[in-house]
């Protein structure tokens, strides 16, 4: 089928599913996905979803955008609503050699995602009662 004469929204829901569909299915692409993509937050909550990196792809870690640790027990304070990104070790080390804004900046990054319930379940994480 041709997306040349397509309305952009249906341009764009494509663009959506097939970048979920090559983040479930870890299909490689020679860029890093946030190259291709324009709806970044999508991709990234995708990303969460796959437990993948959503700078290079790899196998992620939690990164709190709202800092963890430093007195903050991560297993007793509520993790719902809290801003995270889904990060390699490598990248994860990066973000915390840099304020917040100078990292999204690098990537292209429109910050991280709020965790709902769904999410924290996943991850295993503290909510709201």
């Amino acid at each position: 089928f041709s997306l040349l004469d397509a309305p952009m929204s249906v341009v764009a829901a494509f663009q959506s599913w097939l970048a979920r569909f090559i983040v479930s299915n870890d299909v490689p692409t020679k860029k890093p996905m946030l190259d291709y993509v324009d709806d970044v937050g999508d991709y990234v909550f995708s990303c969460l979803v796959h437990k993948k990196c959503c700078i290079c792809g790899q196998s992620a870690d939690l990164h709190h955008v709202e800092r963890v640790g430093m007195g903050r027990n991560r297993d007793e304070i509520i993790h719902e609503g809290m801003e995270v990104l889904p990060l390699c070790r490598e990248h994860h080390t990066e973000a915390h050699t840099m304020p917040d804004e100078a990292f999204f900046k690098r990537y292209h990054l429109n910050g991280g995602i709020k965790l709902d319930k769904h999410l924290c379940k996943m991850y295993g994480l503290k909510t709201k009662k």
